[in-house]
């Protein structure tokens, strides 16, 4: 669902929360994550947020990044890594 919602355009996405909020069920679900995000909230350290801003990869990173690894350490070590 995620890969989805990654190539809807900003007026989608828009359209997309306008359902989700007007859904009986997945409001609730919406709501529970902006109170989890509320400034009451646990805040993310700083540090943490210049680090995962400073990530720059593919789109896929965070899926494929084993293979992204192991290709690689292959590039630097040869094929017994």
């Amino acid at each position: 669902m995620h890969h989805l919602v990654d190539r809807l355009t900003p007026t989608q996405v828009r359209r997309l929360r306008l359902l989700v909020t007007q859904d009986e069920e997945l409001s609730q679900v919406a709501q529970m994550l902006h109170e989890a995000q509320s400034p009451e909230a646990e805040a993310v350290p700083e540090g943490l947020l210049a680090l995962i801003g400073s990530i720059d990869g593919p789109a896929d990173l965070g899926e494929r990044h084993d293979d992204y690894i192991r290709e690689r350490m292959r590039e630097r070590f040869g094929d017994s890594a």
